[in-house]
């Protein structure tokens, strides 16, 4: 018997452990491998998108090393997952069940080149890529999925990626509708599971904005704001990033000879190279510059325009350390890193035993009446009634407000927004972090009476949501009142 104050994690892995090896094939399976993520502390964060929105940066630069192969290679056309070894190498997971490895590319990461895999693509389920690699070992796992077409959507396999994943970032060069078609279709293919509660939008080429090389910084924040909330119930936010820049000061392919060539643009006069950057063959082409056409084309590479301008303008002649670290502050990684520490790392537990909640429902819908069977779904209607479950469920009412399924007046869906957002009791129901139990005991009886009559709603979504929305806010009360 699971207590009512123990984590959703425990209580899922409980029931797992005792009616799992219970249960037929390959319905024993499937509940073996939800107990054995379970039992793995790191969270998953996968990292989508549309084509070519630029995923492989940002994983590496999220990885402080350049293991993802970017642009346009066979490679970024297959789920890729990364994890800390030993040596560098990379498993490949057929589909048909078997799997090889092969070394990895010289310094780490996917092998390029006709065969470097061993297996053609069509062959390939996903790839495991090793590497002695320390921010592998920290609170969170990657696995870098293939870009989708908003019309199209993603494969079985990539969408097995991102229902294996616990959060998702999703990556967005210049958002525009298609993001919005894109994910509310993942959100359709992967079972309800991608909404605000999980998922955080990225806009990655903010050093592309406007003429390429002025601060980005204010545009940026204004088509965040706007298109967070315009893909509202979909992504908490939408966070900024100069993907390119960020990867460059983090993987460590920035060298002292760049650093030297920084420093001969940083002598010139500020008009004349903002002029020779004003587009990228016109700095290629530089007939009279300080550098040679492979230090600019290197420099492009790196760090793009906005890139090689911000170095210049922010090289004060220290080291290349220095020089990176000013980069990666320009970058706007730092502030990325923060929010997904915030959404996501904060919250693991929560996402894991989501994740597990998901798929065990998936396995309890396929097997039939009586045994085990019945044991498994009273179990998950026992765990369902957790209030960080409750929450998860409920999260999926936010994605249905935006697209118009849900009508609520506005006190309500601000209400709703505290209810699926909020980390504390407290927060959920709108109060202050220092709120007595009492209050909030009280508060969310009165909420808990304010969904109660909306499920007489003529609408059936409106109705489920609200007995949703309900429960949640009679659990939150009754844990309150267990405290007082």
């Amino acid at each position: 018997m699971t207590r009512p104050d123990e984590a959703p994690v425990v209580r899922l892995a409980a029931l797992c452990a005792s009616i799992g090896p219970r249960l037929p094939e390959p319905a024993a399976t499937a509940v073996a491998s939800v107990a054995a993520r379970l039992a793995e502390p790191a969270l998953r964060v996968a990292v989508g998108g549309r084509l070519n929105a630029g995923k492989s940066t940002l994983v590496n630069a999220l990885l402080g090393q350049s293991l993802a192969a970017t642009g346009a290679t066979e490679c970024t056309r297959l789920v890729t997952w990364y994890r800390s070894g030993p040596r560098n190498r990379v498993l490949v997971r057929r589909r048909d069940g078997s799997a090889h490895q092969v070394p990895g590319a010289a310094g780490g990461g996917v092998p390029q080149g006709p065969g470097a895999l061993g297996a053609d693509a069509g062959e390939i389920a996903e790839l495991v890529v090793e590497a002695p690699n320390q921010a592998l070992d920290r609170s969170y796992r990657l696995v870098d999925t293939p870009g989708m077409d908003s019309l199209s959507g993603l494969d079985d396999l990539s969408l097995a990626a991102l229902d294996r994943s616990d959060a998702l970032l999703y990556v967005m060069p210049h958002p525009g509708e298609g993001d919005a078609e894109a994910l509310e279709a993942l959100r359709r293919q992967s079972g309800r599971g991608v909404t605000a509660a999980r998922a955080l939008g990225v806009l990655s080429r903010i050093d592309e904005l406007g003429r390429g090389t002025g601060d980005p910084g204010p545009q940026a924040d204004r088509l965040c704001t706007t298109y967070a909330r315009r893909l509202t119930g979909l992504v908490a936010d939408v966070v900024p990033i100069a993907g390119l820049l960020a990867q460059t000061s983090r993987c460590e392919r920035f060298t002292d000879r760049d650093t030297a060539s920084v420093a001969l643009l940083a002598a010139l006069p500020p008009a004349r190279l903002e002029r020779v950057l004003y587009s990228a063959d016109a700095f290629l082409s530089w007939p009279d510059g300080p550098l040679g056409s492979e230090e600019r084309r290197r420099l492009l590479s790196l760090l793009g325009r906005y890139g090689i301008l911000v170095a210049a303008r922010r090289y004060d002649g220290g080291s290349t350390r220095a020089l990176l670290a000013e980069l990666r502050r320009c970058s706007g990684f730092d502030a990325l890193e923060e929010r997904v520490r915030r959404e996501f790392v904060d919250r693991a537990d929560h996402l894991r035993a989501a994740t597990a909640l998901r798929a065990l429902t998936a396995v309890a819908h396929g097997l039939g009446p009586g045994g085990a069977g019945d044991e498994l779904r009273a179990g998950l209607a026992l765990a369902r009634r957790h209030p960080v479950l409750r929450q998860a469920a409920l999260s999926a009412a936010l994605a249905d407000l935006a697209a118009g399924r849900l009508i609520l007046d506005e006190d309500r869906a601000g209400a709703l927004e505290l209810l699926t957002r909020g980390r504390t009791a407290a927060e959920c129901l709108g109060l202050p972090a220092a709120a007595p139990a009492t209050e909030t005991a009280a508060r969310a009886a009165a909420e808990a009476g304010r969904w109660r009559t909306y499920e007489t709603a003529p609408r059936r979504t409106t109705r489920e949501h609200a007995r949703t929305a309900r429960a949640l806010c009679e659990a939150l009360h009754f844990a309150a009142r267990s405290k007082r």
